[in-house]
């Protein structure tokens, strides 16, 4: 009995001590086989427990090469993504020429891409912060008149081109250093764009060097923008903003006059019929004016055409000058010019022609001699709905007008219900 009760009590430390720790030492090995990384926990004897701290080694070297390279995946997966979006962006700005449409499609994409509530872009005047364009991913929108200071909520990104990102009642470090904005407990009150955010991550817009505008983001959907939405937002918008400005810059030849860099004739026909249907449409007063210089091919014979080119940039500056922002001006042909002027009644063309007219007639022109030139130009006009409602007509009727400045004198404005041929049948 005795012999048979140390039998027992051997066989009981053999399976404590050695078969259970192999058991384990197996089902583990089983386990990394099938993919799964768990520690292996055996005491035991030494070369057992040597065994396992090897697998464990093992399993912990596989463990970093999977996160690796699952995160490498993640990485992967990121640009592509990223590389997708662009390829959709330049995609649709090869087949879309209105500027303000394919910028609603990078807000669109952007708010895509960095999973925000609320994205927007905007684009400044040259030479200053006032707002030119904007555009947001809301349905509706009334794009706000504002001029974003150097000093304001921007500065960072105003002054040194730099991304900024912040978080209510949150200053932090680094990107997220603390900025002159309203803040509360729960949002940012950016009184600059009249718009209440929980976060903001905003990178500037450039292109050759200059800073052209912004694109924002706010109100992160799954929790706060972190150092990874800021480099990803970067990365994305300079080489969508090269892609959509380049594109801009391209069409901008297709429908700009080379020497005076207004716009040509066929934007301008373009432009014309556009608004015409917006007055019809919505009952809005539309204005044409037609300007030709007086006796220029006798000022070019004089002078030769590189002065007379110079006259004519000129004239183009001055009548960029004089027009409103809303106005279109363009290089009709040759030695004249057009300005249409929406939302402009008749007398108040007549005003605006008058005043242009004293300008140019006032301004010193060079001539090849080095001595200085006046120039004058004649100025004929036509309105809707006071003259007619019909675009060929606009344009007849202002070009009747000019012709009758130019037969009474030069140096004159009339608008066709001024003149004699008012009353003259049209052709169609």
């Amino acid at each position: 009995m005795p012999s048979i009760a140390a039998a027992l009590i051997t066989l009981r430390w053999l399976t404590s001590r050695l078969v259970n720790p192999i058991d384990k030492l197996t089902h583990s090995i089983r386990n990394i086989a099938e993919g799964h990384n768990s520690q292996i926990n055996i005491s035991g004897i030494n070369e057992l427990q040597s065994i396992a701290a090897d697998l464990n080694t093992i399993v912990s070297a596989h463990r970093e090469k999977i996160s690796s390279l699952e995160n490498a995946i993640d990485e992967k997966q990121k640009s592509v993504r990223e590389m997708a979006f662009l390829n959709e962006l330049m995609g649709f700005t090869t087949s879309e020429t209105k500027f303000d449409v394919i910028m609603k499609n990078l807000v669109d994409r952007t708010k895509d891409l960095v999973k925000s509530e609320y994205c927007a872009a905007i684009i400044f005047e040259p030479g200053s912060y006032l707002t030119r364009f904007f555009v947001t991913s809301l349905d509706s929108q009334n794009p706000p008149a504002i001029s974003l200071s150097p000093e304001g909520f921007f500065r960072k990104l105003l002054r040194n081109q730099l991304p900024i990102m912040v978080s209510a009642g949150h200053a932090g470090t680094g990107s997220k250093a603390a900025h002159s904005a309203s803040c509360s407990q729960q949002y940012l009150n950016l009184t600059e764009l009249n718009l209440e955010v929980r976060d903001l991550l905003a990178v500037p817009l450039i292109f050759s060097s200059e800073l052209l505008g912004l694109l924002l983001t706010a109100n992160k959907i799954d929790g706060t923008f972190e150092q990874d939405d800021e480099d990803k937002l970067m990365n994305f918008a300079f080489q969508a903003f090269q892609i959509i400005a380049m594109h801009d810059k391209i069409a901008n030849l297709a429908i700009t006059d080379g020497l005076t860099g207004l716009n040509n004739h066929r934007h301008f026909q373009e432009r014309l019929r556009e608004e015409v249907e917006m007055s019809r449409r919505y009952g809005r007063s539309l204005s044409l004016l037609i300007l030709d210089i007086d006796h220029f091919k006798a000022f070019n014979d004089a002078h030769g055409h590189q002065t007379g080119d110079k006259a004519l940039k000129m004239i183009a500056a001055l009548i960029e000058e004089q027009v409103r922002r809303t106005d279109f001006a363009a290089r009709y042909g040759g030695e004249e010019f057009s300005i249409i002027m929406p939302e402009t009644v008749y007398s108040g063309a007549k005003i605006f022609a008058e005043r242009l007219r004293k300008k140019i007639a006032g301004t010193p022109f060079p001539r090849s001699d080095g001595e200085k030139a006046l120039i004058t130009v004649s100025i004929g006009f036509a309105s809707i709905p006071e003259n007619t409602k019909d675009r060929n007509e606009l344009i007849e009727m202002a070009d009747r007008a000019l012709y009758y400045a130019k037969e009474h004198g030069r140096n004159a404005s009339y608008g066709f219900t001024d003149t004699r041929s008012k009353h003259t049948k049209l052709k169609h």
